[in-house]
């Protein structure tokens, strides 16, 4: 058995015809059922609403038309005034978006008074107000998240920096038979530091509070700068661009866009079963669109894996990687309005013989 839940209600409503109902509709027999004994508050202005309002008040259900406000400047003054409380808007209108646009505004949820009756309206605040609770712990958790996250790079970064320092000065002591251990030493760190590069960069997209305003990014710069780190990263690796890049060819993007070459190359090599990965990175420009393709020698990827691979944490049998850095190819590419897709390398290129696989990451020319 659990204990009754208290649920205090202020309500903000201008018709006396209305507000009694409505406080009515709230003491039915329904909701007791329910171990949930409501206590109301009532106004019928907002700025009795903004004054009266305290952290006793556990939900506010607010009629967008009153005498001193209206619409959604009413709905955007008293989430201004209210704490953690959910707002759920009460319109007369008989139009559903009315309500739509007052929950993409920050409303909790809506309800039209032609449709109002006791248990649609019980209900209603009743998993108004679970749902806020919950996003509340969901923030809160978010938030220590990202604080460990941020902790943790900033340690791994550091101790990496030492980590790789101490590698280098132990080159010149080390004999041959050990230069190969120490090799792969460093070939790790360098993939450690690559993981925690891209955690940060996604993290800088989760906490955003909005989307990322896009602008013009030289895509010529950005291709050449990454293959560069690739082919330094990645030694056993042959990795070539074919054609040229039009100087001055901007697409829409943000300063992430780095990122997602960075993750396609090294997804290519990293996953590549053969002694020598060889890379190419083509373009194709159009009048409107630009094309980049990283393509492949490696094994391949299924049909029945080719859109679960972009997946959070989705990882093939044989990967040695985080599984983050693909689902950041295709978020970022997704905020840019572009696509990204994935071929057999035999198919795209018309030779039936050849192994791997082919990205396409398609953007929007500026």
């Amino acid at each position: 058995m659990t204990d009754t839940q208290q649920y205090n209600i202020l309500l903000v409503e201008d018709n006396p015809s209305d507000a009694r109902l409505i406080e009515e509709y709230l003491n039915e027999q329904v909701w007791s059922e329910q171990r949930v004994d409501p206590t109301v508050r009532h106004v019928d202005r907002l700025a009795d609403a903004v004054e009266t309002r305290d952290d006793a008040v556990d939900i506010i259900l607010l009629d967008l038309g009153l005498p001193d406000s209206s619409r959604f400047e009413t709905l955007e003054t008293m989430l201004e005034a209210a704490g953690d409380e959910p707002v759920v808007v009460l319109t007369g209108l008989d139009d559903d978006s009315v309500g739509v646009e007052a929950v993409e505004r920050g409303a909790q949820d809506f309800l039209t008074k032609h449709d109002l009756e006791p248990k649609l309206l019980q209900r209603t605040l009743k998993y108004a107000v679970e749902r806020e609770r919950q996003q509340q712990v969901l923030e809160r958790r978010n938030e220590e998240l990202a604080l460990l996250n941020q902790i943790v790079r900033h340690d791994i970064q550091n101790d990496l920096v030492v980590l790789l320092g101490w590698s280098n000065s132990l080159r010149e002591h080390v004999k041959p038979a050990g230069k190969e251990h120490l090799d792969r030493i460093m070939s790790a760190s360098d993939h450690i530091a690559g993981i925690a590069e891209t955690a940060g960069e996604f993290m800088e997209i989760l906490e955003g509070d909005k989307e990322p305003e896009l602008h013009p990014v030289g895509l010529e710069t950005v291709l050449q700068t990454e293959i560069e780190k690739a082919r330094s990263a990645h030694e056993a690796a042959t990795i070539s661009m074919t054609g040229d890049i039009p100087s001055g060819l901007r697409v829409s993007a943000t300063d992430l866009l780095a990122s997602v070459f960075r993750n396609l190359l090294n997804n290519a090599v990293t996953h590549n079963d053969k002694a020598e990965p060889q890379i190419t990175v083509d373009v194709d420009v159009g009048p409107e669109t630009v094309g980049v393709h990283v393509a492949d020698n490696g094994p391949g990827i299924s049909d029945s894996l080719k859109t679960e691979i972009f997946s959070h944490g989705e990882m093939g049998a044989e990967s040695q990687g985080s599984g983050i850095g693909l689902y950041l190819v295709d978020t970022l590419v997704g905020i840019y309005d572009g696509t990204v897709t994935i071929d057999d390398r035999a198919a795209w290129l018309g030779e039936p013989e050849l192994d791997g696989s082919v990205f396409t990451v398609t953007l929007h020319r500026i």
